[in-house]
């Protein structure tokens, strides 16, 4: 396997987890960048517990996620009665308060951050990743398709009408956040590991405008399309020219603002996963229909 190759699939791994994390709450009209922030604290724990108390992958993830929660669960019980525009601004303030701390922190290496992780080998990294990936997904849609999508789907037209069907929009607004910031303390954790290193501008408005670039072209109605925008968006980024690559930032946001001009729901809804259903339906029916006619046609 070329580096080329490991990092085509570690990255476009981690990016999923990082669009899902962000497409739990804009799901339900939450303009949460928890994940973002989580992700910065998550890669920056898995780097200094790996470097300096020598924890291994499988310690340092679920310590991490636990550290993310709790930091999160403060502000997300305020957060939750702020509206979309607020919220945002709120978390974005944030992001940039972590960045700073871990930016002016000699423990934390500074601006040049931590590095020297002991870095599992390429398929090892590969198996853990796509093992998280895995169990990240199921977890999305047993969220999408239990009784929290339900509410989500509420909460997103009116979450004042949401209230009156007796949901706890404030309660929905935490656990996502919460939810969110999970998420992203595993992606943050996985990306220390797969640079072999950390430092505080691999968080910064790139990142921001990545998130909201996945999540933006592949959908925020259902988890599917990230799936797909993810690895596109960094195959994008990685084949332009040496000369164009410092205007990735310009290319994410030209492709946000495509996207909502012309297809706003992003390339797949559910509409496009309910004709893509319907098809299968067609197929596994002509499908049976000609082994039925062909067994017939044996007996006779």
């Amino acid at each position: 396997m070329t580096l080329f190759q490991y990092y085509f699939l570690q990255f476009t791994a981690i990016n999923i987890m990082l669009g899902w994390a962000l497409y739990l709450p804009f799901r339900a009209n939450q303009l949460y960048f928890g994940a973002i922030y989580s992700m910065c604290i998550g890669g920056y724990f898995a780097a200094y517990t790996s470097v300096n108390l020598g924890w291994p992958l499988w310690l340092i993830l679920p310590v991490a996620v636990f550290v993310c929660v709790l930091f999160s669960l403060v502000p997300a019980l305020k957060l939750a009665d702020l509206g979309g525009f607020t919220m945002l601004i709120a978390t974005m303030a944030l992001l940039i308060i972590i960045q700073t701390v871990t930016r002016n922190l000699e423990v934390l290496g500074g601006l040049h951050g931590i590095f020297g992780l002991p870095v599992p080998s390429r398929p090892v990294m590969l198996i853990y990743t796509f093992i998280l990936l895995l169990l990240t997904g199921f977890f999305v849609y047993r969220i999408d398709h239990s009784h929290i999508g339900r509410s989500m789907d509420a909460a997103r037209l009116d979450k004042h009408a949401a209230g009156t069907l007796g949901i706890n929009v404030k309660k929905l607004s935490v656990q996502l956040q919460l939810m969110s910031s999970a998420i992203g303390a595993v992606a943050g954790a996985l990306y220390a590991f797969s640079l072999g290193g950390i430092f505080p501008d691999s968080f910064n408005m790139s990142l921001v405008l990545t998130g909201i670039a996945i999540v933006t072209l592949g959908g925020n109605y259902t988890m599917w399309g990230i799936i797909i925008s993810a690895p596109v968006l960094w195959i994008i980024t990685q084949i332009l020219p040496d000369s164009l690559k410092q205007f990735s930032l310009i290319i994410n946001s030209l492709v946000i603002i495509a996207i909502l001009l012309l297809r706003p729901t992003g390339l797949i809804d559910r509409k496009t996963i309910q004709f893509f259903r319907l098809k299968a339906r067609s197929v596994i029916r002509v499908i049976q229909l000609k082994l039925n006619a062909d067994s017939a046609a044996e007996d006779v």
